[in-house]
């Protein structure tokens, strides 16, 4: 009786570790490429009030590296500036302000769902 209870548990022991190896991590992630990675339309996550009114800033990022920055009140766009970016490095971007000389960092997360500008001011991708 004892032989058999060491011999099972033995038994156990090896396929425990025989099968570890089978066991697979979740798939991880594809490395985003940083470089098309702002592509695309974001929308802040934190609205504005302007009076008794929400604001959100909304940004479109073309392939071209142009785009606008656009300001939306009540569903609706009521303001439209043009904008420039580009890549800066790794997960940071810098987009320039056409009307003004001013421009902003700009941080991508590495799941690629929010951005985050100089302000802290976090958008997520539509």
């Amino acid at each position: 009786m004892k032989k058999t209870a060491v011999f099972a548990v033995l038994v156990l022991c090896i396929a425990a570790v025989m099968s570890a190896g089978c066991i697979t991590p979740d798939d991880p992630a594809e490395p985003l490429d940083y470089a098309t990675a702002l592509i695309g339309d974001w929308k802040s996550v934190e609205k504005t009030s302007y009076g008794d009114r929400e604001f959100y800033v909304i940004y479109h990022f073309n392939d071209d590296n142009t785009g606008t920055m656009d300001g939306e009140m009540d569903g609706k766009i009521f303001n439209s500036v043009p904008i420039g970016w580009g890549h800066v490095k790794d997960n940071c971007y810098i987009a320039g302000y056409m009307s003004t000389s001013k421009a902003d960092y700009l941080y991508i997360s590495e799941d690629g769902k929010y951005l985050i500008n100089e302000a802290g001011e976090t958008f997520r991708r539509l």
